[in-house]
C-alpha cells in the first residue's frame, strides 16, 4: 500500500493499482513554488491502473466549522473554498506539465501524467474530499451538491473532466482500490 496522511485522514492506495505522489510536498511543486509565489498544489496526484489520472484535494474542517476563518471559507455557499480548490487544480496542471521536463526524480511518472492529460479519450478526475461538522445528512447532501456545481463551473476550462465533491464516508465509492479512514 502507498500510505499517506493528510489533514488527520489516512489514505491507503493499493500498490498494484496506483502510482501516487503527495504532490503538494513533492520537489516538482516545491521548485516552482520557491520562485513563483503563490503557487498552489493539490494534496495527491495519482494514476490508477495506468490509465486514469486523479487529482485529490482534502479539506478537513471537523471540529473547526465554527471558527471565524473556516466560516469565511465555507460562507457564500462555499464560493471561496471552491475557488481555492480550482486554483490548486490549475497550478497543479501547470507545474505537472513542466515537471516532465525538469524532474530529476519521478520523470517517468510525470511523462505518464502528461500523456494522460494530452489523450482526448481520457478523463481527468478531480476529487474534493471535504469534511465539516454537519447537523444532518440532508444538509450535507445539499451543501455538497452546491459545491459540486460551483467547482464544475470553475473547472469548465479543463475539458474531459470528472469532478466529485465527497465526504470521507463515501469517498471509496469514487476512489477505487483505496482505503480511507480518520487517524
Amino acid at each position: 500500500m502507498n500510505s499517506f496522511q493528510e489533514s488527520g485522514i489516512n489514505f491507503n492506495f493499493r500498490d498494484t493499482c496506483w502510482t501516487v505522489i503527495k504532490y503538494d510536498e513533492h520537489v516538482a511543486h516545491k521548485k516552482v513554488e520557491k520562485v513563483l509565489k503563490p503557487t498552489k498544489a493539490v494534496d495527491f496526484m495519482g494514476i490508477h491502473n495506468g490509465s486514469r489520472l486523479f487529482l485529490i484535494e482534502v479539506k478537513n474542517y471537523r471540529g473547526h466549522t465554527r471558527d471565524k476563518s473556516t466560516r469565511e471559507v465555507l460562507g457564500a455557499s462555499g464560493e471561496e473554498l471552491m475557488r481555492r480548490i480550482a486554483v490548486k487544480v490549475r497550478d497543479t496542471l501547470a507545474t505537472a506539465v513542466c515537471a516532465a521536463r525538469f524532474s530529476t526524480n519521478d520523470e517517468e511518472f510525470f511523462a505518464h501524467v502528461n500523456r494522460l492529460l494530452l489523450d482526448s479519450n481520457k478523463k481527468l478526475t478531480v476529487i474534493a474530499c471535504i469534511e465539516w461538522d454537519v447537523t444532518s445528512e440532508a444538509e450535507s447532501k445539499a451543501q455538497m451538491s452546491i459545491w459540486l456545481q460551483k467547482l464544475k463551473q470553475k473547472l469548465i476550462w479543463v475539458h474531459a473532466i470528472k469532478v466529485s465533491v465527497n465526504r470521507i464516508s463515501n469517498i471509496t465509492e469514487i476512489l477505487p482500490d483505496t482505503q480511507v479512514a480518520f487517524v
